[in-house]
């Protein structure tokens, strides 16, 4: 007897009826985006989707499919998709217009700040050219005070005598420590600077013969100085005849902030 016999015909036609039925559902998935809402109604005997009719065969097929399933015909957009379509592009194109109405508000922003900070930058130098140099000034809570200048050639006693390459330029001051730790206090921290930016140190040499001369009148070398004390001393610079307009860089301690102060 065959597979297919006379008596078993009826078990025949329920198995064509079957494959037919796994064929049609491989064709659904595989046009799965075409035919979601045809394939969901075979399977669970609905269909979820409205229908329609193709216009090429006129059989019905689901409104949102691209393509007739049984033709293969494209389908036209319907009104409501077209709608959908440009309400989506007028809202894509209105995020981008505001994104980029957005860089060109900010753009004014930064350049106000811009102009702010050279306004309080050109100020600042305008502030610091009118106001005059002091010869008091306060560097890491170390008050400096230059409290005179003299114009020597010569230092010294009879025994330690130095003589200037140019002039000696000694310059009296004093220090108060504000700080709550004591600082060393060394001629090294001090230096005069003149109008050409010329910088001077002190002369070692001639600052030890005064300090023999005067009994240590300097005060200057290696000190330390505890808080809330003052302390005067002497410093002794070499320097060109032709220098002019000296000002006095000091720290206040080896490890000070520097200032500038007045001397001539």
């Amino acid at each position: 007897m065959g597979f297919c016999g006379e008596k078993v015909t009826a078990n025949c036609d329920n198995k064509r009826t079957y494959n037919e039925f796994l064929y049609s559902l491989f064709l659904s998935i595989l046009k799965f985006d075409t035919y979601l809402p045809n394939f969901i109604g075979l399977i669970g005997g609905i269909t979820l989707a409205k229908l329609k009719n193709c216009k090429t065969c006129g059989n019905q097929v689901a409104k949102s499919a691209k393509r007739c399933p049984h033709c293969g015909e494209k389908l036209k957009m319907g009104i409501f998709m077209k709608g959908l379509i440009g309400l989506g592009i007028l809202i894509l194109l209105g995020i981008v217009a505001s994104l980029g109405g957005g860089e060109d508000s900010a753009e004014p922003a930064t350049t106000t700040t811009t102009s702010t900070n050279d306004n309080e930058e050109k100020n600042k130098e305008e502030i610091n050219e009118e106001q005059p140099l002091s010869n008091e000034g306060i560097s890491s809570d170390v008050t400096i005070k230059v409290l005179g200048v003299e114009t020597l050639s010569e230092v010294g006693g009879e025994f330690t005598k130095e003589t200037a390459q140019g002039v000696f330029k000694v310059v009296t001051i004093s220090l108060t420590n504000g700080q709550k730790d004591a600082i060393t206090v060394d001629a090294n921290s001090f230096k005069l600077v003149d109008s050409q930016g010329r910088e001077f140190t002190y002369s070692s040499s001639a600052q030890i013969s005064m300090d023999v001369e005067e009994d240590n009148g300097s005060d200057f070398f290696l000190k330390q100085l505890n808080p809330g004390l003052t302390q005067e001393g002497k410093i002794v610079f070499d320097v060109p005849a032709d220098a002019a307009g000296l000002v006095l860089k000091a720290t206040g301690g080896m490890m000070g902030e520097e200032i500038t102060l007045k001397v001539e």
